[in-house]
């Protein structure tokens, strides 16, 4: 489990990165991921995305994004 502080803000997704935590399950090849959790601040009150692998949720300017890799790691 990796854990990095971000602090960084991305001017086209108005969004400042606060931290995000990486980690890996099983076995890479034999059904393993990668999975990340991110926390950022963006100016928004509600918001809500799903994707394949992942969802993606902003509440009161709070945002939270969760996402796997199945054929790759995240760094």
């Amino acid at each position: 489990m990796t854990f990095k502080s971000v602090l960084r803000y991305s001017p086209p997704e108005r969004l400042l990165r606060v931290f995000r935590v990486i980690w890996e399950c099983g076995e890479p090849g034999l059904g393993g991921y990668s999975a990340k959790f991110s926390v950022g601040v963006k100016p928004s009150l509600f918001g809500f995305s799903s994707e394949f692998g992942g969802w993606c949720l902003t509440l009161l300017g709070v945002r939270l994004h969760y996402a796997r890799a199945y054929g790759g790691r995240f760094v």
